[in-house]
């Protein structure tokens, strides 16, 4: 461009310089003509001077055009290279775009993960401190990975060797490892999503059935104390050992479910299983040995609140293995201070800086 604005320059001078001369001239053939007059032409006496002028004037025009045809080489010549130019502009701006659009996700990716990884944190505390609770983790619901994966992946690589191939020698394996990044999490969202739903879905028709499973034991206790009442009468029916130890532990039990439900909670299988069941089991077992069962059904009363314990560990055994895993799923990947956020924070610097 500067080569052709130089040469175009050069003509331009050329040409005011041919005029002049045109002028020299034109003013020498006058000066050599005598009592000259305008619009007097006289082409039988002056013919060697109009001759002469003509000759000098035509070689002169002759150069001119030469010119002028150079000038109009030179102006095309750079017209092509301004439009080429603007074309190799409309890529590069297409390329810094995709990297600004790039740079752009790869921000909000990273707030994803990180803000994912604090529910991450607060679930699996609250899933190990208590497991028999339904405790809850919330999911993104934008596809901000799989618009990454989507996006063109060789104009991004072209925008990746156009901005860093000069200078950056281990471009390609950063851009590797965006890709390789995205994918992982995105996958990862996606399985974690999945293994959550199960294991919500698997803890809720337990105790669906833990909860079912009590309601039997009240209505089991309820008919063994009226079978009592029937059989031994108002008077004596609660001076049985096992009558007396049942018709304690439904007012108790009604009692607990009152006091959840005055204060907007739901019933805590722990505290049951402690403090209700285990009391419950513990007196059963004295009288057992003292006088054993009787035959009205307090052996199957029994075995129904020790199956409802068992069952209630049964959870909490499985939710605790869940938390340790969602524990090593975020101190390995979700944490603030993980390789592959790192990595991920390193390039967005990097993409930002050339932009």
């Amino acid at each position: 461009m500067e080569s052709l604005a130089r040469y175009k320059r050069i003509i331009k001078w050329a040409f005011w310089l041919t005029l002049m001369l045109i002028v020299f001239l034109t003013f020498q053939a006058i000066y050599e003509t005598d009592n000259w007059k305008f619009f007097d032409v006289d082409f039988n006496t002056r013919d060697h001077i109009i001759s002469a002028y003509g000759s000098l004037i035509g070689g002169v025009l002759a150069f001119l055009s030469i010119l002028f045809v150079l000038y109009q080489v030179y102006e095309q010549r750079e017209q092509i290279i301004i439009e080429r130019q603007e074309v190799a502009n409309d890529k590069l701006q297409d390329l810094k775009d995709r990297l600004l659009l790039l740079t752009n996700y790869l921000k909000t990716l990273e707030k994803d993960i990180v803000r994912h990884g604090e529910r991450m944190e607060v679930f699996y505390k609250a899933e190990k401190e208590s497991p028999s609770t339904m405790n809850m983790m919330y999911f993104n619901t934008n596809k901000n990975f799989e618009r990454v994966i989507e996006m063109d992946i060789l104009s991004n690589f072209k925008a990746f060797q156009g901005f860093f191939g000069e200078d950056e020698e281990d471009w390609q394996k950063q851009f590797v490892n965006l890709y390789e990044i995205t994918d992982f999490y995105n996958e990862a969202f996606k399985d974690l999503k999945k293994k959550y739903t199960f294991h919500i879905e698997d803890k809720v028709a337990k105790q669906k059935q833990i909860a079912a499973d009590m309601m039997e034991l009240l209505n089991a206790n309820a008919r063994l104390v009226d079978d009592y009442r029937i059989k031994f009468g108002t008077a004596n029916y609660l001076t049985k050992p096992w009558s007396s130890l049942i018709n304690e532990y439904n007012p108790a039990h009604y009692e607990y479910l009152k006091e959840v439900q005055d204060a907007g909670e739901v019933p805590d299988f722990r505290h049951i299983s402690d403090n209700l069941l285990l009391p419950f089991i513990t007196t059963a077992m004295d009288i057992r040995r003292d006088e054993g069962y009787d035959d009205l059904g307090s052996r199957n009363i029994i075995e129904l609140a020790s199956t409802i314990r068992k069952k209630i560990w049964d959870v909490e055994v499985y939710s605790i293995q869940y938390a340790e895993d969602i524990e090593k799923q975020f101190n390995n990947y979700f944490c603030t201070d993980n390789d592959s956020i790192n990595e991920l924070k390193r390039i967005k610097t990097k993409i930002d800086a050339k932009l």
